[in-house]
C-alpha cells in the first residue's frame, strides 16, 4: 500500500473518530442544557405562579439565558448519577428526611433561645466525611447548612469544620444519619 494511502486512510478515519466523538459531546451537552432549562423553567413557574403565555415566555427566554451565561458551571451528565425511577425516589426521601431534620432543628434553636438561660454554646466541629463522588459531599455539606444550628464553615475532600450552636448538636453532627443515607446511595451505583 502507498504512503499517500495510509495516509489518507489514517486522515479519514481520524476526522471521523473526532468528529463523532464532537457530535456525541454536542448531543449531550444539549441534552443537559434543555434539563437544566426545563428545571429553571419549572421553578420559575412555581414562583411566578401563573400559566400566562406572556409570563411562561419570559420565564424560558430568562432561563434559556440562565443556562447559557452559566454553561461551564453546569453539572455535566457524566459527573452526575443517572436519572432514573430508583434515583428520582431516593432523592426525594432524602428531602424529605432533611425536611424533618430542618423541622426538629427549628424547634430546637427556638427553644434554645426562648430558655431563660439560654443554654447556647458555640462550638466548631470537624466532622470526617467518607463519601466519595463530590455530588454527595457537596449534598451533604449544604444539609448540613439547611438546619438551623449548624453550619459548614469549611469543606475539605475529607474533612468538614461546622460550627454548631451547642455540644449536643456538635456531637450529633459527626454521625448524622443522612451521611449514611448517602452512603447507601452511592454503595448501590
Amino acid at each position: 500500500m502507498s504512503l499517500a494511502c495510509e495516509i489518507f486512510i489514517i486522515f479519514y478515519f481520524k476526522k471521523n473518530l473526532i468528529r463523532n466523538l464532537v457530535m456525541d459531546k454536542l448531543k449531550s451537552n444539549w441534552l443537559n442544557y434543555i434539563g437544566f432549562t426545563l428545571l429553571l423553567l419549572g421553578f420559575w413557574i412555581a414562583v411566578s405562579g401563573t400559566f400566562d403565555l406572556p409570563q411562561l415566555v419570559v420565564g424560558l427566554v430568562s432561563a434559556a439565558f440562565v443556562v447559557y451565561f452559566n454553561r461551564t458551571l453546569l453539572i455535566t451528565s457524566q459527573e452526575r448519577p443517572a436519572v432514573t425511577l430508583k434515583n428520582v425516589l431516593w432523592l426525594t426521601g432524602y428531602i424529605l428526611v432533611l425536611v424533618k431534620e430542618i423541622f426538629i432543628a427549628n424547634f430546637q434553636i427556638a427553644w434554645l433561645v426562648l430558655h431563660p438561660k439560654m443554654p447556647i454554646y458555640p462550638n466548631l466541629v470537624s466532622v470526617e466525611v467518607d463519601l466519595e463522588t463530590t455530588g454527595s459531599r457537596t449534598l451533604f455539606g449544604n444539609s448540613i447548612t439547611m438546619c438551623p444550628g449548624t453550619l459548614t464553615v469549611l469543606a475539605d475532600e475529607k474533612d468538614y469544620l461546622v460550627h454548631a450552636l451547642t455540644k449536643e448538636s456538635g456531637i450529633a453532627i459527626q454521625d448524622w444519619h443522612l451521611m449514611t443515607r448517602l452512603k447507601e446511595m452511592e454503595g448501590d451505583k
